[in-house]
């Protein structure tokens, strides 16, 4: 069952972790730090103090990272060797991603961006495709959101509060127990309506 308080990207410790991952993925892909920065629309000076965990990553910075990067969120967010998505924060070297095909893995650390933050909840990866559940917590205020890698769905549903979100040809406006699936590789949004809105968010990346 997950912790009461998940661990927190702004802590020392998952800085440290999240920025090994970066440095992992990338180095695995040739990808020089000059190309990443042009990629992603960020300072190389950026990107190599997240590589070193002397900068609190955001959610929207992570997500163009994993974009440029070609692989989910959650690549990013594993913490130890091993271990899959959601381990608890630990200082080990994290060079694992895969939870294997089918297998569930444990509540993970929580991302904030702007009026956004995200907690994973776990990931499964099945056959054709990788699913990841986010508890995302809404403010009211909009959130922009770049394309993900090509052929990502998103599917939002409310638990409480109002929402607008989709693309910006389709916004849909939600509120509690409703549900939308749209698009995750074009421009869309994230919108709050009322102060504080709760949802479950569910990522499908097809492999």
């Amino acid at each position: 069952m997950p912790d009461a308080t998940p661990p927190d990207s702004s802590s020392p410790d998952l800085r440290a972790a999240i920025g090994h991952r970066i440095r992992t993925l990338r180095t695995r892909r040739d990808i020089p730090l000059s190309a990443l920065a042009a990629a992603t629309h960020l300072g190389k000076g950026t990107l190599s103090e997240l590589e070193r965990g002397q900068r609190n990553p955001t959610l929207d910075t992570l997500f163009a990272i994993a974009t440029a990067l070609s692989v989910p969120l959650s690549d990013l967010l594993a913490t130890t060797p091993d271990s899959g998505v959601g381990a608890r924060v630990s200082a080990g070297d994290g060079a694992g991603v895969s939870a294997g095909d089918g297998a569930r893995v444990s509540a993970g650390p929580t991302a904030h961006g702007q009026n956004v933050d995200a907690e994973l909840l776990g990931r499964w990866e099945d056959g054709a495709e990788i699913v990841e559940t986010y508890r995302m917590t809404i403010g009211a205020g909009r959130r922009q959101s770049q394309p993900h890698a090509v052929g990502v769905l998103e599917s939002i549903t409310v638990i409480s509060g109002t929402v607008v979100v989709g693309t910006h040809a389709t916004p849909t406006q939600l509120s509690n127990g409703q549900s939308h699936t749209f698009a995750g590789d074009t421009e869309h949004f994230y919108e709050g309506i009322t102060a504080r809105s709760s949802t479950v968010l569910v990522m499908r990346y097809p492999t």
